[in-house]
């Protein structure tokens, strides 16, 4: 029985590989090649800088800031890969007809992530390890300080994998699954300001202070890796190195289990099979259809206003209305389009 299990385990893992092999290449690519390059470059400023000021050199090291926004892009693209081409390929509807449940084959597909990019994050350990220490890095930044630096990108990217392939569960195609996963990313903010704009447009209401929209920052997802660079001015004799900021780790990992728990139950429903449609779930869709007839019109709105120059309330209302009808039936279209 456990070897069955094992072989079927294995069955399921070839599978995801040929799935997201471009995403694999793309992930390998920038944690075994670019970024170790990218850092053994700092080596080459380093030098630089100690010909300006032997005693005190300038540092900056910003790799680790640029993984953080390339990682979740590319993990994104295995997300849509594991679940939205399957959808449109038929891979998703054979991987029904195997003797496994829903729950167990969303589950491969997420340990296969996860599995992929810890050992991506290692490779990528090992080898900044190994450039530190033979180059002249170590005698000025320490080392202690990758600790916080991967533990935030390593959960950082895990978060945006599992958004990814939860919102897969609930679209019936990738090209849904691809625009609803950057709105669910940015929903906070988006939903916000959609308000703060309509509250302004229609009754020229004006926030007292800005502390509410600091607090809906401080919950959105792709604000929470921080800062992730190294840097020291001419002028320091300190070096500035990322610290962990423990309430955006809790909202990391608030994410990953509230979005894990979303794609396990999602994808356990008999709707799955709705391949090809905007989204499996037809309320939920209808959910989807007011919300972009709303955004539509919002945005209308502002432009008409800012075309118009000036904070007419009248001018906003007469977008307001455009943008309603133009959504409606723009989405109307589009969802007849993948029906």
């Amino acid at each position: 029985m456990m070897e069955a299990t094992y072989m079927f385990s294995k069955a399921l893992w070839l599978i995801n590989s040929k799935q997201s092999r471009l995403a694999l290449i793309l992930l390998y690519l920038v944690y075994l090649i670019i970024l170790p390059f990218s850092y053994y470059n700092n080596t080459d400023e380093l030098n630089r800088a100690l010909l300006t000021n032997p005693s005190n050199p300038y540092l900056y090291i910003s790799d680790f800031s640029m993984l953080a926004f390339i990682s979740p892009i590319i993990v994104l693209i295995l997300s849509i890969l594991l679940i939205g081409i399957g959808r449109n390929t038929g891979g998703i509807d054979f991987q029904f007809s195997l003797p496994y449940s829903p729950r167990k084959l969303y589950l491969s597909k997420w340990v296969f992530g996860i599995a992929h990019i810890f050992m991506a994050t290692v490779g990528l350990i090992i080898l900044t390890l190994l450039i530190h220490y033979n180059t002249n890095l170590h005698k000025y930044i320490d080392a202690s300080s990758f600790v916080t630096i991967f533990s935030v990108i390593f959960l950082f990217t895990i978060a945006f994998f599992t958004i990814g392939l939860s919102i897969g569960t609930i679209t019936g195609h990738y090209f849904s699954q691809t625009l609803f996963t950057i709105f669910t990313i940015f929903s906070p903010s988006i939903i916000y300001f959609s308000l703060y704009s309509n509250l302004n447009g229609i009754f020229n209401y004006q926030l007292p202070d800005k502390s509410f929209e600091k607090t809906i920052t401080s919950w959105s997802i792709p604000y929470q890796a921080g800062q992730l660079s190294i840097s020291k001015d001419f002028n320091e004799k300190i070096v500035h190195y990322p610290t962990i900021d423990y309430g955006n780790l809790t909202i990391i990992i608030l994410y990953i289990v509230a979005f894990l728990l979303i794609g396990l139950l999602c994808y356990n429903r008999s709707a799955n099979v709705n391949n090809g449609k905007l989204f499996v779930y037809k309320k939920f869709g209808l959910f989807v259809n007011v919300l972009f007839v709303y955004l539509s019109a919002t945005l209308i709105a502002l432009l008409t206003s800012t075309i118009a120059n000036g904070n007419n309330t009248i001018i906003y209302v007469i977008g307001l209305i455009i943008g309603t009808v133009v959504g409606y039936f723009f989405y109307k279209r589009l969802n007849k389009f993948f029906d």
